[in-house]
């Protein structure tokens, strides 16, 4: 079936694959904790935001490191702040 497409679409549909294949090694090895987030987005040949976008929607959560519990929630008061001050970011 694939042999009947034109030329330029097989290239295209190869390349496709290509891609979504180094992204789902990206994401693994990313979980695993293999490498960071900045590594796996190199690793699957993207942007890292384009990554974290690719994370999100296979609901896959960022992994976040923090020294305590204490940095943490200050961390996600300091987030909250700046949201309610900029609503519309």
């Amino acid at each position: 079936m694939i042999q009947k497409l034109p030329k330029v679409e097989r290239e295209q549909l190869r390349k496709s694959l290509e891609e979504e294949s180094q992204l789902d090694a990206a994401i693994l090895r990313y979980q695993e904790g293999e490498v960071t987030l900045g590594r796996a987005a190199e690793l699957a040949g993207i942007h890292r935001f384009e990554f974290e976008e690719a994370l999100a929607s296979r609901g896959i959560w960022k992994i976040v490191e923090v020294d305590s519990a204490e940095t943490l929630k200050a961390q996600i008061a300091h987030i909250k702040r700046f949201h309610k001050s900029n609503p519309n970011k």
